[in-house]
C-alpha cells in the first residue's frame, strides 16, 4: 500500500501513477492536500511504495559534469525500472511540460532490483556548459510490469518518479514580482513572475486582500511547489461582490527554503466597480 507520505513525496518531485490493468493510467495525487505536497520538500528521500530515492534533487554546479543518485527496492520482490530524460518547463497554471532530451545522459538506463538492494544512477553532462538562465530537467524512473501477473481481483501499482535536475548558472540571481491583473465579475488574477535566473521553492503561498487601516478583508492559500527561472504562476482569485469595494490592496506571503518573502501590489483598478 502506497501512503499519503509516500505519495507526496512522490508527487513533489514528479508524478506518481497507479496502473490498472496493462496501460490504463490513472493520477492519484489529485486526492493530496497542499500541506502534503508542500512538507514533501523536507523528505531527505522520495518513496513509492517500496522504492526510495536519494536526493530528491540534483543540482549540477558550474564546473560539475555529473551527479549520482541512489534508488533501492525495499520490497520483498524484484524491481525494474526504465530511466528516461526530459526538459521540463511549466505552463502559467503550474502544469508540466516535458520533452524528451539528448542534452544529458543517464546510466543506467534499464534497472534491475532485488529485495532490499540498491544501485547507483549518474546522470551526467557530454561537456561543461556556460550559461547565465538555469536549465531544468527530469529524470523519470518507470517501474515496469512483473513476470508474475496479478489476480484477476487484485490492482497493479507501478510507479512514475520524476527527479528535477537543474543544471545551475555561473552567477545565481533569485527573485520575484507580484502583479494583480484582469478584473472581472468574479474577482481578478494574481500573476507570480520568477525574475531571477534560478528556480524557486514555494513552500507556502498566501493572499491577503487588505483594506482601510490595513484590515483584512480576505485571506487565501494558493498553490506552492516550484517557480522556474523566467516563468510566471497565475492564480484566479474570486472575491465576493461584497468585499471588492473594502480593498485597496493585495499582499502576497511567500514561504521558501531561504526564507519568508512578502509583497504588497494595489488592487487591480476597475474592481470595486464589477
Amino acid at each position: 500500500m502506497i501512503s499519503s507520505r509516500d505519495q507526496a513525496a512522490a508527487l513533489f518531485n514528479g508524478v506518481l501513477m497507479i496502473q490498472h490493468g496493462p496501460r490504463a493510467w490513472l493520477p492519484i495525487g489529485l486526492m493530496l492536500s497542499i500541506a502534503l505536497l508542500v512538507n514533501a520538500s523536507f523528505l531527505s528521500g522520495a518513496q513509492a511504495g517500496a522504492l526510495s530515492i536519494s536526493p530528491v534533487r540534483i543540482t549540477l554546479a558550474p564546473g560539475t559534469t555529473s551527479g549520482l543518485m541512489t534508488v533501492r527496492n525495499e520490497s520483498p520482490d524484484p524491481v525494474r525500472l526504465q530511466l528516461s530524460l526530459h526538459t521540463w518547463l511549466e505552463s502559467p497554471d503550474g502544469a508540466m511540460q516535458l520533452a524528451p532530451t539528448e542534452d544529458l545522459v543517464v546510466f543506467p538506463g534499464l534497472l534491475q532490483l532485488k529485495p532490499n538492494e540498491s544501485r547507483k544512477v549518474r546522470i551526467g553532462l557530454p561537456a561543461q556548459q556556460d550559461i547565465t538562465v538555469e536549465k531544468t530537467y527530469r529524470v523519470f524512473l518507470e517501474e515496469l510490469p512483473g513476470s508474475s501477473k496479478p489476480d484477476q481481483n487484485q490492482v497493479r501499482v507501478l510507479a512514475r518518479i520524476g527527479v528535477p535536475i537543474f543544471l545551475q548558472p555561473r552567477e545565481p540571481k533569485p527573485g520575484w514580482t507580484a502583479a494583480v491583473s484582469h478584473p472581472d465579475d468574479k474577482g481578478f488574477r494574481l500573476q507570480l513572475k520568477n525574475t531571477g535566473n534560478v528556480h524557486l521553492i514555494l513552500q507556502e503561498v498566501t493572499l491577503r486582500g487588505i483594506g482601510l487601516k490595513d484590515q483584512a478583508i480576505f485571506d487565501q492559500t494558493l498553490r506552492g511547489g516550484y517557480l522556474l527561472a523566467d516563468s510566471i504562476r497565475t492564480h484566479t482569485i474570486n472575491v465576493p461582490l461584497a468585499d471588492r469595494a473594502k480593498l485597496t490592496a493585495c499582499r502576497i506571503h511567500l514561504v521558501t527554503p531561504d526564507g519568508p518573502r512578502d509583497e504588497t501590489v494595489a488592487c487591480p483598478p476597475g474592481l470595486q466597480k464589477q
